[in-house]
């Protein structure tokens, strides 16, 4: 198995959907009417591949759906990746080698690698990305016949992304869809003291809520904190921190252990020793790669 993680960490930064010997279909011009769900032509078809494909009307509502690569009869369980960003910028491009190593150790699950819209001055991330995780899920669950899949869910997030994935996952997931939950240096409590002094929470919050500082409305910042949000039902939790990380305090992790422990939902930490804002060296990344890989193998 270590050897395979190392494989995968070491695969290079592009879409697995680009290898010659697999069928993929992209529709970058597929526009969704805002008042209609996105119709898909191909359904009759053997499943492939399918980039861009629209879950919205905005041009930033787009997934790309990977079936698994090796179908069996029953309907295949899903992850939904998540990129980072600070709420304002990214893409899913960025999460191809996670999608690779996905595709690589399970291989009888679909990979959905997502994109959501990016707030900017004009409009707020929250609660608009949690309402497009939630529109794109939807989107899945009335397609779940066509694209073989089950309506169960596991979300791996990076960053804003991990902080979108344990918010939408805690609180916002009412039908209890999402079995399970990686937060790769997501934020988690945006009341944490030492997290209020980091340039990530005075300006990349701003784009997610509007405010930069917590007593301007600890209401609403406490509404955006995983931290704030779990109860028992929440799904398993993996968590994987830098201890030097420049970005999103050392301290996050651990406080989101802390809530997930105290309601009694299994969880694992690991943070990992000089290691920035999911900057881990060698060993560490296919120490990431395997905790990922037994966490996902016990709990979906």
């Amino acid at each position: 198995m270590l050897t395979l993680c190392v494989i995968a960490s070491l695969l290079p930064g592009c879409d697995t959907a680009d290898d010659a010997n697999e069928n993929t279909v992209a529709y970058p011009n597929l526009i969704a009417a805002p008042t209609m769900a996105p119709t898909i032509p191909f359904f009759n078809k053997p499943l492939v591949n399918l980039l861009d494909l629209p879950y919205g009307a905005d041009v930033q509502q787009r997934l790309d759906f990977y079936p698994a690569t090796q179908i069996t009869s029953a309907p295949s369980k899903v992850f939904i990746v998540l990129h980072g960003g600070g709420w304002s910028s990214g893409d899913k491009s960025a999460m191809a080698s996670e999608v690779a190593f996905l595709r690589l150790t399970f291989p009888t699950h679909a990979v959905v690698n997502l994109n959501y819209r990016l707030a900017d001055s004009q409009r707020l991330g929250y609660p608009m990305q949690i309402t497009d995780i939630d529109q794109a899920i939807n989107f899945l669950d009335e397609h779940a016949q066509a694209f073989h899949i089950a309506n169960q869910y596991a979300m791996i997030g990076i960053s804003a992304g991990g902080h979108l994935a344990m918010l939408y996952s805690y609180k916002f997931d009412t039908d209890h869809e999402v079995k399970a939950v990686c937060s790769i240096v997501g934020p988690a409590d945006f009341s944490d003291p030492k997290f209020r002094q980091y340039p990530l929470y005075q300006n990349g919050v701003n784009y997610l809520i509007g405010y930069n500082d917590y007593l301007e409305n600890p209401t609403l910042y406490d509404e955006i904190s995983p931290a704030k949000q779990v109860t028992a039902q929440s799904p398993k939790t993996l968590l994987l921190y830098g201890d030097a990380d420049p970005v999103v305090a050392n301290t996050q992790g651990p406080i989101m252990k802390q809530k997930l422990t105290e309601a009694h939902v299994y969880n694992e930490l690991y943070q990992y020793p000089g290691a920035g804002h999911a900057n881990w060296n060698t060993d560490q990344q296919n120490h990431v790669n395997l905790m990922q890989y037994a966490f996902f193998k016990k709990t979906f």
